[in-house]
């Protein structure tokens, strides 16, 4: 059965303004990673880099799940 992705989850910094933005933490072997994921364990994993996140930064962290799921685009490969 295929692995499909149902819903979104991404942890979001909300500055004093009300601007959002979701935060990145940096991996020693991926890079920058942004704190999004498929699953709630994914996202409870994320929790201690948005907390030192939310502390650097002061400002608040919220966590949102976003499950519509509608495709608006595609990209398909080109052969080469």
């Amino acid at each position: 059965m295929p692995l499909v992705i149902t819903k979104l989850y991404a942890w979001i910094m909300i500055d004093e303004d009300g601007d959002e933005a979701v935060p990145a933490w940096h991996h020693p072997d991926l890079g920058w990673v942004p704190m999004i994921g498929a699953d709630e364990a994914r996202m409870e994993s994320l929790r201690p880099h948005v907390q030192v996140t939310a502390n650097q930064r002061g400002v608040m962290a919220v966590l949102k799940v976003f499950a519509h799921g509608t495709v608006i685009d595609q990209i398909n490969p080109i052969p080469l």
